[in-house]
């Protein structure tokens, strides 16, 4: 699917949605009780989410968007489907970036990689890098 899907010039939309449309998502339910709060979320996220919320693919978009702005969840059932996203969220950021990569996409491979490292780190690539260490900088001991 991501051989077909991939183009040489996808915006950061895109490449969340293709993330989106993984086939290990494909059976994550959106249920009637998480809507209101993905409904909220989805005016908060910084990129805009392509879909309707009727969508699984919407909802993962969310999720991992989510996970990197690093919002509180309240239901427990989008807490887990979160850590489930989480954790394949990596491994298919790297593997489309492999895949950019080996056909010569520079520009997707460089969106991509950005995306890799959003994830990674759990911070939106225009943010500053020192947010990497929140920590650090308010401790005053």
């Amino acid at each position: 699917m991501y051989n077909d899907e991939l183009k040489p010039h996808m915006s950061t939309i895109d490449v969340f949605r293709l993330f989106a449309l993984s086939k290990e998502f494909e059976n994550i339910p959106i249920r009637e009780s998480e809507k209101v709060e993905l409904q909220k979320f989805v005016e908060r996220v910084p990129i805009p989410v392509k879909g309707s919320m009727e969508e699984s693919a919407t909802k993962i978009n969310i999720l991992l968007q989510a996970y990197i702005a690093r919002f509180k969840l309240e239901g427990y059932d989008l807490n887990s489907d979160m850590v489930y996203v989480t954790q394949s969220a990596g491994r298919i950021m790297r593997a489309l970036f492999e895949i950019a990569l080996k056909k010569g996409w520079a520009m997707l491979a460089e969106s991509l990689h950005n995306a890799c490292k959003m994830v990674e780190k759990r911070q939106w690539y225009s943010m500053t890098p020192l947010r990497q260490f929140a920590n650090a900088l308010t401790d005053t001991t």
